[in-house]
């Protein structure tokens, strides 16, 4: 006098009916209600709600915003040995950072020239890392260890007063007008 369960084998894609002696049941993994926390700290979620890593691959412990590790249930259901190699892969991870005693900064970031910035905040509207800021001077400012040198705020700035450092506009205007000269 066994139990008869059927379930869903998602590798032959069909129903199967098995018979067992006994049945347990497990208690759903939710994730927790961060919605605040991930808009602080700019993190991607699973449509689940977990947390989710920048490449599942190459960087299954860094989220989407840099210096921020994911490990554990944060991340999804796993078993404890798992969590542990994570946690101890996201340990690794910040170690490498507050090991130093300066931060390394990319080599491409933006600069500002703060005499031909009007604060029109136009840089600010178009980070989507949310970087530049007016400063109490009145003019935008870039921090280097959070830019990611993507280049919109140097696009859209009306008065050209963003350049991206290694790519001044008149380099950038001469390897165009090499590529196209002869058009």
């Amino acid at each position: 006098e066994g139990i008869r369960v059927k379930v869903w084998d998602e590798v032959l894609r069909r129903t199967l009916s098995l018979e067992a002696d006994l049945l347990v049941l497990s208690a759903a993994v939710l994730p927790r209600e961060n919605e605040e926390l991930a808009a602080m700290f700019k993190v991607s979620r699973t449509l689940e709600g977990f947390y989710l890593e920048a490449h599942m691959k190459l960087r299954p412990v860094d989220s989407s915003t840099e210096g921020i590790y994911i490990c554990g249930l944060a991340h999804s259901p796993k078993l404890m040995d798992e969590t542990v190699a994570q946690a101890k892969a996201a340990v690794s991870r910040a170690s490498t950072i507050l090991a130093k005693d300066e931060i390394e900064v990319g080599g491409v970031v933006a600069k500002i020239d703060p005499e031909l910035c009007a604060a029109c905040l136009i840089c600010v509207r178009a980070c989507p890392y949310e970087v530049p800021y007016i400063c109490e001077d009145g003019y935008s400012v870039i921090d280097p260890a959070k830019c990611r040198g993507c280049g919109n705020c140097a696009a859209v700035c009306p008065q050209k007063a963003i350049e991206l450092q290694h790519y001044r506009d008149d380099q950038i205007l001469a390897k165009i007008q090499a590529l196209v000269g002869g058009v």
